[in-house]
């Protein structure tokens, strides 16, 4: 039975909440299977937990995978534009299709900062300046964020690597230290491998930071902390820039405070690497 002949299925035993959703599902379409999980729950008025909850009683492990199968079943090329958004018509013009990523990106940054835990973000930047190592893993399009990041806060000093092979975030998790902080980027917050890693870091007593848009998913719940970000994308637009715009929003905001903390010491350190590239 598909997920659409679940929903419309009479007897359903649901509660309330799960009623709510339902309801938001029937109204919006496609439209909520590229909606972030922060925004439906605000819609619905429920926790975050119960709008995961809420998937799994349809028999899937996560949220990400119930929309993906449900855009499958109520999405069309003629609706979607084969892999455009489908918030994006085949018919209108750049100019308009422009301004639809401008306003969708806007939006994603927006709902970001308002899902802030701004307490969360000093503590980490403090413990990022105490770590003796920094590991940022991440893989597919998680990698770059971690690569992107480990680049950034070397450059200041930070003694920072990026790791985004399978087998080498397990072998790098393995050894790390107490003294060490593991950052950890899973958009769905599920991938098997970070983890695994984010369990073996706290089996060696490391600090994990989840950076997630999934606020109750497995790595999210294991970290020792998490931050969460708005995306707004379907599976056909997975990688999509307003996904990246958050993570790299995140992490140039934990740039930026541990950046005030070190002061001096940062823009020395960043002259230092200046120099060293003047070849």
């Amino acid at each position: 039975m598909s997920i659409i002949e679940k929903i419309n299925a009479p007897g359903q035993k649901l509660s309330k909440s799960d009623q709510r959703l339902l309801e938001y599902i029937r109204k919006n379409g496609l439209n909520a299977c590229s909606a972030a999980i922060s925004e439906i729950a605000k819609s619905c008025d429920v926790s975050h937990a119960t709008v995961t909850r809420f998937a799994r009683k349809f028999g899937y492990d996560s949220l990400r995978s119930f929309k993906i199968d449900l855009a499958k079943e109520i999405g069309s090329d003629e609706h979607q534009g084969g892999l455009l958004s489908s918030t994006i018509s085949k018919e209108e013009c750049c100019e308009e299709t422009a301004h639809k990523l401008l306003q969708i990106n806007l939006a994603t940054l927006k709902q970001t900062f308002k899902d802030i835990d701004f307490k969360v973000i000093d503590d980490v930047a403090k413990a990022l300046i105490k770590a003796n190592r920094v590991f940022f893993f991440g893989m597919g399009n998680s990698g770059f964020a971690a690569l992107d990041s480990a680049y950034k806060f070397t450059r200041i000093g930070i003694d920072s690597r990026a790791i985004t092979d399978g087998h080498d975030i397990q072998i790098h998790a393995s050894l790390i230290r107490p003294d060490d902080i593991l950052i950890a980027f899973s958009n769905s917050g599920s991938t098997k491998e970070i983890i695994h890693a984010a369990r073996i870091g706290l089996k060696n007593n490391a600090k994990v930071v989840a950076i997630t848009s999934q606020g109750s998913s497995n790595l999210a719940e294991i970290a020792s902390v998490s931050i969460t970000y708005a995306i707004r994308e379907s599976i056909i637009e997975s990688g999509s820039i307003n996904s990246k715009l958050a993570i790299f929003y995140i992490v140039d905001l934990l740039f930026a405070e541990v950046v005030k903390i070190l002061g001096n010491k940062a823009v020395e350190m960043k002259q230092k690497t200046v120099m060293a590239l003047n070849l």
